[in-house]
């Protein structure tokens, strides 16, 4: 089966399965996505927001079945899976794993920034720090779809070094093209790749410079996560270093 590109680069898939009609139903169709992209060559499978469930936020749904199904997949298949589902009790987290090739999950982020529009806040709770993880020789950063809209987290894994964030989201149709604007618009503030598996399609993988660099196979989407075109970018191009917080802090204090 072939692996992932080495000399230090990724390919990703991001993967447009359909939310089934059951939970065992979508976690089937998740399974022949991750064996696909496998042997395409991909190193690592993205899924949408909540592709076992739906998102909800009037009423979201924990669904257990959903992390071992994911570990499962990634041990049989050799390669690293990241979804989401909610996790907890009565105010869960919209929570994103990345579980690796020996079937252990390496990293766990929690949504922080809650949708209020359809209030997503009045049914579950947020998160509170950013996580990171590498893989494959590529440092990951995670987000989840309405993060996309606050430049800060990704400014913050810009300057942790994250070379590619990974965004499962269920962005509306009627608001994609804001959805690739967005897209585009972090990986240019950070100076890294940004791969975003959508629900309701749109799915992309934007470079460091802001272009689209995914090619479509289907319903899934293929991009080559090169560390050494992040390291071009942001030495060609200091924003980092060129950054003012020290102003930043005190224009918050002013009226």
């Amino acid at each position: 089966m072939p692996g992932p590109d080495r000399g230090g680069a990724v390919k990703v898939c991001c993967a447009g399965v359909e939310t089934g009609a059951t939970v065992a139903e979508s976690l089937e169709r998740a399974d022949r996505c991750v064996a696909a992209a496998a042997r395409a060559g991909a190193g690592l499978v993205l899924f949408p927001e909540q592709f076992a469930t739906g998102w909800s936020p009037v009423h979201p749904v924990a669904a257990p079945a959903v992390l071992p199904a994911l570990a499962k997949s990634a041990a049989e298949h050799e390669v690293w899976v990241v979804g989401s589902s909610m996790e907890g009790g009565e105010m869960p987290q919209n929570t994103a794993w990345a579980v690796g090739p020996d079937g252990e999950v390496h990293a766990r982020y929690a949504k922080v920034h809650l949708f209020t529009p359809l209030g997503e806040e009045q049914t579950c709770s947020a998160g509170d720090h950013p996580t990171i993880f590498d893989a494959a020789g590529v440092r990951f950063g995670l987000a989840i779809c309405y993060d996309l809209r606050f430049p800060e987290l990704f400014l913050h894994y810009a300057r942790c070094g994250v070379e590619c964030v990974l965004v499962p989201a269920a962005w509306p149709p009627e608001r994609l093209a804001q959805w690739e604007l967005l897209a585009r618009a972090r990986a240019l503030d950070a100076g890294c790749y940004l791969a975003g598996a959508n629900a309701f399609g749109g799915s992309c993988i934007a470079a460091p410079d802001g272009t689209l660099a995914s090619e479509q196979n289907g319903k899934m989407i293929f991009g080559k996560i090169d560390p050494d075109r992040v390291a071009g970018m942001r030495a060609s191009i200091p924003v980092g270093k060129d950054r003012r917080p020290d102003l930043y802090a005190r224009w918050e204090e002013m009226p």
